[in-house]
């Protein structure tokens, strides 16, 4: 019986745990898109384009479309810099929070029948 014991507590849960830990990464790394947003990081906001109003060689209407253009990817990179920061915050304390649960298991183990004694222990003290 104690052989099942320890073999629940020391492989069957951990691996339950590690189960878990990926699926809150894979649920982050969806919930705010990472890899989309690293790879159209440069994209125009809500793809807001600014195009040439006159076919002929103006300056003005050139400089406008250009100038534009770049404020709309600025926008958009850092809005998107927002979310990726949000979304490697939550990776990253999904990742301290896993670890606080992997070393709480292992203390626990110890820990508990050490509370009981020391439960009984000041019973009597």
């Amino acid at each position: 019986m104690a052989d099942q014991f320890f073999q629940w507590y020391f492989s069957e849960i951990p691996a339950k745990i590690k189960k878990i830990w990926g699926n809150y990464f894979w649920f982050f790394s969806k919930y705010f898109a990472l890899a989309d947003i690293g790879r159209e990081f440069l994209a125009p906001w809500k793809g807001l384009v600014f195009t040439r109003e006159k076919r002929a060689f103006e300056l003005g209407d050139m400089l406008s479309a250009w100038f534009g253009n770049i404020i709309s990817r600025t926008l958009g990179a850092i809005m998107r810099s927002f979310f990726l920061a949000a979304g490697f915050g939550c990776e990253i304390l999904t990742a301290v929070a896993g670890a606080v649960v992997y070393l709480a298991w292992a203390v626990l183990f110890i820990l508990v029948p050490a509370m009981i004694v020391l439960g009984i222990w000041l019973m009597f003290a």
